[in-house]
């Protein structure tokens, strides 16, 4: 045996389809819909701790505005 009959090609994922007698299209398609919706769900958690974070800093914005303004009033400048 010599060195080239000794290496292993991967098999292409047609040639795997092919031998395990698998339709492609119908299992690239099904795995393609598994990862959009994994995707998707892990977006919407993304999203959902961007508003969360989005919503303290607009609360914390406004106490602060509330405070400036407040010692400005008790100084006299408004």
């Amino acid at each position: 045996m010599n060195i080239k009959e000794s290496i292993v090609l991967p098999m292409s994922m047609e040639e795997e389809y092919k031998n395990a007698g698998v339709d492609a299209d119908s299992l690239d398609l099904e795995t393609r819909i598994e990862r959009l919706e994994f995707r998707n769900e892990k977006l919407h958690q993304y999203v959902d701790k961007l508003m969360e974070e989005n919503f303290k800093l607009r609360k914390n914005n406004d106490e602060l505005v509330k405070q400036i303004t407040h010692q400005f009033r008790n100084k006299g400048v408004l």
